[in-house]
């Protein structure tokens, strides 16, 4: 009994810990790999960035793409570029009216080619090899985002699959840690 409820205790804590990711995601992209990775068109990539404010929260934002093995280590940036932005008002029935903006980017010349020439490395290539992929976006704030503010971050791989959600509301705090951001290089 003790150790049923020990686990379902577990099972509530990773379910909050998670809250910010759908389930849908977590089940898509458990099974994304590189072989997935080499068949995507670098050119229909695309993220779009809500935020609950204004204006854009973004100074810059980048693509990370790494493998580690014990064969090689892959570590790359790709600068996506604003190509469309919005602001909608979002009508609430209980309270004030709020705004949403959205940004949508995408790869620059530079990163489609660099993304390219990743899908071709030999190491990717070869079907025997073992290590960890990962795919993530990382972000920079402009200087005249808010403290505080909610982000949603959607990614399209394939055009035919349509957006997938990655982050949904993700509370950010930027008051402690304002201008410290970990980015691959200089934006």
């Amino acid at each position: 009994m003790i150790k049923a409820i020990g686990t379902i205790l577990i099972a509530l804590f990773l379910l909050q810990a998670c809250s910010n990711i759908p389930v849908s995601t977590m089940m898509k992209m458990s099974g994304f790999d590189e072989e997935d990775f080499i068949k995507l068109n670098p050119e229909d990539i695309r993220v779009k960035i809500r935020s609950n404010t204004k204006v854009n929260v973004l100074a810059a934002n980048q693509l990370s793409y790494s493998y580690k093995g014990s064969e090689a280590y892959i570590d790359d940036c790709l600068s996506l570029i604003l190509t469309k932005e919005d602001i909608r008002t979002v009508e609430h029935w209980f309270r004030d009216n709020s705004f949403e903006h959205i940004g949508w980017y995408q790869l620059d010349a530079e990163g489609v080619e660099k993304f390219r020439a990743m899908q071709q490395h030999p190491i990717l290539q070869n079907k025997d090899r073992e290590g960890t992929f990962e795919l993530t976006i990382r972000t920079v704030y402009s200087d005249n985002s808010p403290t505080k503010f909610e982000l949603s971050v959607d990614l399209l791989l394939d055009p035919k699959e349509g957006y997938f959600t990655m982050f949904e509301d993700l509370e950010i705090d930027q008051s402690p840690t304002r201008n410290s951001v970990e980015t691959c290089e200089a934006l």
